[in-house]
């Protein structure tokens, strides 16, 4: 981050031109850990992802299940139970 703050024109805001961001270094790791990160990433988006699935397959049978209570009920196929006071 100093790297780029050294070239920030300073005003109310600060700006950096696209010549500054030329200048900066920026660090890159090898090709074997670029790699070990990529194989990291992605197999932990490949777990969210099939999280994510679940979750959505589990939402879609929920809301088939309410529609058919609902129609159960709306037909008289189910009673409404009701509770004495």
């Amino acid at each position: 981050m100093e790297d780029v703050r050294q070239y920030i024109n300073s005003n109310t805001q600060g700006n950096v031109g696209i010549e500054a961001l030329y200048k900066v270094k920026i660090p890159l790791s090898n090709l074997c850990e670029q790699s070990e990160i990529v194989a990291y990433l992605d197999e932990k988006t490949a777990a969210i992802d099939s999280l994510i699935q679940k979750k959505e397959q589990l939402i879609s049978e929920l809301e088939a299940y309410k529609k058919s209570l609902i129609y159960e009920y709306v037909t008289g196929k189910k009673e409404v139970p009701v509770h004495a006071h």
